[in-house]
């Protein structure tokens, strides 16, 4: 994954191949936010198969207010199967209505229409745009639609393919 330079891992994952980094956070790191109450890091894993295809976390968990965003990305080859679709959809409802927390937020840059469609399916309401929010690979700040659930909102759809 690291050598295909997938672009799916969360952006604290050690990018380089050296094992020490690696085998730290496979032990350690991507059971630190966890640990602190601050969010977690799941696996996405293939419906017959098991295997990997993708991960999502939930971040920036406040507890005082009852808020979290959440972040998402799936290997290139299970892109479009609604592997997405569903982990959203099933990690907001857990989080609204099984962890006490009141609204989960979303952000997806303006040119990333796959992530726009996962938002929409999973039941993500959309609510403007964050003006220059996030850096991208290249140095550039770029826009971003900030989507949010609430725990009053309607649950998720079906899923469907994205």
């Amino acid at each position: 994954m690291i050598r295909a330079r997938e672009d799916f891992l969360p952006p604290n994952f050690p990018c380089g191949l050296e094992a020490e980094p690696l085998a730290w956070f496979l032990r350690e790191g991507v059971h630190k936010l966890q640990r602190f109450g601050l969010g977690i890091h799941l696996a996405v894993v293939g419906r017959d198969t098991g295997d990997l295809v993708g991960t999502i976390g939930l971040f920036k968990v406040s507890w005082e207010h009852g808020t979290s965003e959440v972040g998402y990305g799936m290997r290139p080859g299970a892109r479009g199967r609604g592997y997405a679709t569903e982990a959203l959809s099933l990690v907001s409802d857990w989080a609204l209505n099984g962890c006490g927390i009141h609204r989960v937020e979303l952000r997806a840059m303006v040119t990333n229409g796959a992530s726009i469609r996962v938002a929409e399916k999973a039941g993500y309401v959309r609510e403007g745009v964050a003006r220059g929010a996030e850096r991208d690979s290249d140095g550039v700040n770029q826009d971003m639609i900030v989507f949010s659930r609430l725990v009053t909102d309607p649950p998720a759809g079906d899923g469907g393919q994205e």
